[in-house]
């Protein structure tokens, strides 16, 4: 299953034409898709209790928040594929990727005779693209933002190892955004080696 996860804030903008294209895309060619947009999402914040952290092992350990996180892990761990869809915002991807990152302790132990956490071991090997958009040039994404940087440190714990990031710049201003035939390449692009890899 492909899960596409739109972190932005915005209805109807950039990022939604996005997602919007490479759901309908991949679903016309027979992949099975879900969308996610995280704004439609309760994600509480840690609060650094560290209950999730206690059982040692393979096993994620539980949260004690009731919102949408448990869900939305779920999904994330029964991908082959996860595509994050995101604004710069910052310099850096949205506050929520934060948010959840933190969440994401679920993923380690860290049991009260050890100095340190370590990882659980989930097996996974999932594919991961990053799509942003920025008002700043796309070259300019990797050399003067933590973009990337976030991006592996949400992969690393749910066992994304195939890494692949595009980023669409000049998106700041009203009359940059229309979606344009620069972009819809882009979104081509990615249907057309998702579709590949599946066959």
């Amino acid at each position: 299953m492909v899960t596409i996860l739109n972190l932005s804030r915005r209805a109807n903008g950039t990022n939604d034409t996005i997602c919007d294209l490479l759901c309908a895309g991949l679903t016309a060619e027979g992949l099975a898709v879900q969308q996610l947009r995280t704004r439609d999402l309760t994600i509480q914040f840690c609060t650094n209790c560290r209950a999730c952290m206690k059982p040692v092992g393979a096993v994620l350990g539980p949260c004690p928040l009731v919102d949408d996180m448990a869900a939305l892990l779920d999904t994330l761990m029964r991908s082959t594929t996860i595509i994050l869809s995101a604004p710069i915002n910052c310099y850096d991807l949205p506050s929520i990727l934060h948010v959840i990152i933190e969440r994401m302790g679920v993923y380690c132990y860290w049991p009260d005779d050890s100095y340190s956490p370590k990882v659980r071991k989930v097996q996974q090997d999932i594919r991961g693209i990053l799509i942003t958009t920025s008002a700043m040039p796309s070259i300019m994404v990797p050399l003067t933002t933590q973009a990337r940087k976030t991006f592996r440190l949400f992969a690393k714990p749910i066992g994304m190892k195939r890494l692949s990031y595009y980023h669409l710049g000049f998106k700041g201003r009203q009359i940059d955004m229309p979606f344009n035939n620069r972009d819809r390449a882009v979104v081509n692009k990615i249907i057309s080696q998702l579709v590949a890899g599946a066959r």
